[in-house]
């Protein structure tokens, strides 16, 4: 196994106790949970600024979407799509 470049943080002993509580129960590492923490509140800053976009310009973003639904549905090709397929090789 590659070895993989770490560093020491500091955090209260509840905290920590929390972290290997969780490890445990997932059958991880502390740094696994700590890892897959830090993946999660990006997330939730992510998904945090999607919705204050949303408050600010959600009337923008609304008329948006309704211009996308009034247009014309795709043209689609026969159900089996066998047009879109190479030909088959003989030898």
């Amino acid at each position: 196994m590659a070895s993989v470049e770490t560093t020491t943080i500091r955090v209260r002993r509840s905290t920590h106790k929390r972290l290997q509580e969780e490890a445990e129960r997932q059958g991880k590492s502390v740094t696994e949970v700590l890892e897959a923490a830090a993946d999660m509140l990006e997330e939730q800053w992510l998904l945090a600024g999607f919705v204050r976009s949303y408050e600010l310009r959600g009337d923008e973003i609304r008329a948006e979407m309704k211009d996308w639904d009034e247009m014309p549905d795709p043209l689609l090709p026969d159900e089996d799509f066998s047009d879109f397929l190479p030909p088959k090789s003989t030898g």
